[in-house]
């Protein structure tokens, strides 16, 4: 489940987890759970496994959260490969 400026929380393995999400200034959270939702069915549409797939959810609902305008300041798809390609 997303869970706001908090970790990620799922289940693998049959137990309990949490996967962080990122650092950012948040300026508007509207939609950012709709956004989160999407990045995780693409990864996962493209064969990305669970957390691989999180992740990219998290990265685009991060970076959703840093602009104004609900559903409309989701960010583009090379917008979201250059956020993860600079965390390491």
């Amino acid at each position: 489940a997303s869970n706001g400026p908090g970790d990620v929380i799922y289940i693998g393995d049959g137990a309990l987890k949490t996967m962080p999400v990122f650092k950012i200034e948040a300026v508007d959270t509207l939609a950012a759970g709709d956004v989160f939702h999407a990045g995780f069915a693409l990864g996962v549409a493209e064969g990305r496994d669970m957390v691989a797939s999180m992740r990219l959810g998290a990265a685009a609902a991060g970076l959703k959260c840093t602009r104004f305008g609900g559903s409309m300041g989701a960010p583009k798809r090379a917008e979201v490969e250059a956020f993860l390609a600079r965390q390491n």
